[in-house]
């Protein structure tokens, strides 16, 4: 299915490892031009060696400064910016004496407060240019709240809320505002991670992910390609209808019926 996302512009923040690395390629592979933004130049340089018709910007979603600046270097680079992924941010695990004040406002400052310069620095182009895409990647603890997760909680249902007002706002200028929402997912972030329903701590990863699986309804993992395609669908015209939606890529795993 062509996607009609050739020569298209695409900034993913985020985008030069795991799941966002793997959104970066898929746009590629479909036509996109590329902006990764990143904080790392060497980690920048690894995806950059990965990925035709793309350039790669240093940039920090927490300063507002940055992100003004790595909107217009991209627009300076390109022209214009038809699509925007918002992916910088990871998962801050933690009970509520776990995690401390100022973690949780730099958690927020990464995944909500980022997403919302983004949104405040390219929005004005893409009303001028008569449209594009936002889409954010939220994991699943903002639908599914974990004890153990209290801070990706809070932080990921802001950005369901900011997705969803965003949508309401931009729509009538056909800025399509969408979430996709990856659970399952097998990147570098995963490799350490401990879950909060675990049973076989102590023991080998491969015997972990074996449970792990077990509750996927699909029964096993997903790879970051998974969400890409997700991510090139709703970027595309064929999700000209779909606004203020968030998209669950977790072989079933998500509960919520919301």
């Amino acid at each position: 299915m062509d996607l009609g996302l050739k020569d298209k512009v695409a900034v993913v923040s985020g985008g030069t490892s795991g799941i966002g690395l793997a959104v970066s390629q898929r746009l590629s592979e479909e036509g996109c031009k590329l902006a990764l933004a990143g904080r790392r130049q060497a980690k920048r340089g690894r995806a950059l060696a990965q990925i035709d018709r793309a350039q790669g910007f240093i940039a920090d979603v927490c300063d507002p400064v940055q992100v003004s600046a790595l909107v217009d270097g991209v627009v300076a680079a390109y022209g214009r910016i038809d699509i925007v992924v918002s992916n910088a941010g990871t998962h801050l695990a933690g009970r509520l004496e776990d995690v401390e004040t100022r973690a949780l406002l730099n958690h927020l400052e990464t995944k909500v407060m980022g997403a919302w310069e983004l949104a405040k620095c390219v929005v004005p182009h893409m009303r001028r240019q008569g449209g594009g895409r936002f889409i954010v990647i939220i994991g699943q603890a903002g639908k599914v709240p974990q004890a153990n997760g209290i801070a990706s909680t809070i932080s990921n249902a802001a950005q369901h809320a900011l997705v969803k007002s965003l949508s309401d706002d931009l729509a009538r200028d056909n800025i399509l505002v969408n979430a996709v929402c990856p659970s399952r997912i097998k990147t570098p972030l995963t490799n350490g991670l401990k879950l909060q329903n675990e049973v076989f701590l102590g023991r080998s990863l491969e015997q972990q992910e074996s449970r792990w699986g077990a509750e996927v309804p699909l029964g096993r993992w997903g790879e970051p390609e998974d969400v890409a395609s997700a991510v090139a669908f709703l970027a595309s015209e064929r999700a000209g209808f779909i606004v203020g939606a968030n998209i669950d890529v977790d072989g079933g795993h998500q509960r919520s019926i919301f």
